[in-house]
């Protein structure tokens, strides 16, 4: 098998490469990277070395990151939000990286495939007007039926009262949940991280499709947060891909289950630059990762 090494770019090499200051942005060489973070999976997997040496480079790449992202997020309350797919793994290793950096990680709520259903559609719109009455963002008074059910999710993450509570009822209803609360933060979070499926690379199960009017609407309540949407956009029809084509205002980081996305997501939320961007290797991607100052 082709040696692997002379034919990606070293994901060491990029972030030695932004710690002194340098910015990849898109481009042939954001190709090159892609190449290297998201191999194929087979591959990957026939070839120990190559295993071996992805591992090593990841391994590599935390390292380096635990020096520049130490403290950077002392006093953050963040809490997580797992979109359906997403793998434990991806969220706990998400999770790792944002506590090394300081962030105390306040809650966690995991959303079903009712939030994201094509098919429950409407049953979100019937729910929204019914929502709409117990939020306090003026923002959703003009959101879309999923805009406010994503702002439903952050209030009651984020603020406490008997109208979040009334919130909370609704969007945990035994019969038709949305969500179910994992860890409650009691209304302490002030940042949401929301952690979407990686990218597939076999048979997946097609019975559900989810809706991208769900997605834009969650990432328009995260983006109110100063929040970060992780995902995949390996192709023009992933998630993260159809956000970012959407215009949203909310800050992405693709290549969902490496270490890259968790190491760019708490550059993201350490940053808390304004506007959105969108980091990593796939589709609207604006630069591998974010600059580190």
């Amino acid at each position: 098998m082709i040696n692997f090494r002379y034919h990606v770019v070293s994901v060491i090499g990029i972030f030695i490469a932004l710690a002194v200051g340098v910015v990849l942005g898109a481009g042939p060489l954001q190709r090159t990277i892609n190449a290297g973070v998201n191999p194929s999976s087979s591959q990957v997997s026939s070839d120990p070395q190559l295993v071996a040496q992805a591992d090593a480079e990841a391994a590599g790449l935390k390292a380096l990151a635990a020096s520049t992202l130490s403290g950077s997020l002392t006093g953050s309350q963040i809490a997580l939000v797992v979109m359906p797919g997403a793998s434990d793994d991806d969220v706990a290793a998400i999770r790792s990286t944002l506590t090394d950096a300081g962030a105390s990680i306040v809650g966690r709520v995991t959303l079903s495939e009712n939030w994201q259903s094509t098919s429950m559609s409407q049953y979100r719109t019937t729910l929204s007007t019914t929502l709409a009455s117990h939020l306090e963002s003026g923002a959703a008074k003009t959101a879309s039926a999923d805009g406010v059910v994503g702002y439903s999710i952050v209030q009651v993450l984020t603020s406490t009262g008997s109208e979040t509570d009334l919130l909370r009822q609704i969007l945990t209803d035994k019969s038709t949940p949305l969500m179910t609360i994992d860890e409650d933060p009691a209304g302490t979070a002030t940042t949401l991280v929301a952690v979407g499926p990686r990218a597939q690379t076999g048979a997946t199960d097609t019975s559900v499709s989810p809706s991208p009017d769900a997605w834009s609407g969650l990432a328009l309540a995260v983006g109110s947060t100063s929040g970060v949407l992780v995902g995949d956009a390996s192709s023009r029809d992933a998630m993260i891909s159809k956000v970012r084509s959407s215009a949203t205002q909310v800050t992405t980081v693709d290549s969902g289950g490496t270490t890259l996305a968790c190491v760019s997501t708490a550059l993201a939320l350490s940053q808390k630059s304004a506007g959105a961007h969108a980091y990593g290797v796939g589709n609207g991607a604006q630069s591998v990762l974010p600059t580190v100052k």
